[in-house]
């Protein structure tokens, strides 16, 4: 059973998105690279700098991959 989601958004200016998931409260990891992780839970976005956008990512997160794929 799918669970929740992990999502990554490219940026031109990251650095703006992510004060804007920041002002937001949300709960949140920061990561050893200076990324945080946002939790929207289930389901967590992160924003990642880039010289453009509309390039994103996302992934289905679950708990058991064999019983997923079986179902």
């Amino acid at each position: 059973m799918i669970i929740g989601a992990h999502v990554i958004i490219t940026s031109k200016n990251a650095e703006a998105d992510r004060a804007f998931l920041r002002d937001l409260t949300l709960p949140s990891v920061p990561m050893p690279d200076g990324f945080t992780i946002y939790g929207l839970p289930p389901s967590e976005v992160a924003i990642h700098p880039s010289d453009k956008n509309d390039v994103h990512e996302f992934y289905l997160m679950c708990d058991d991959v064999d019983a997923t794929i079986a179902q």
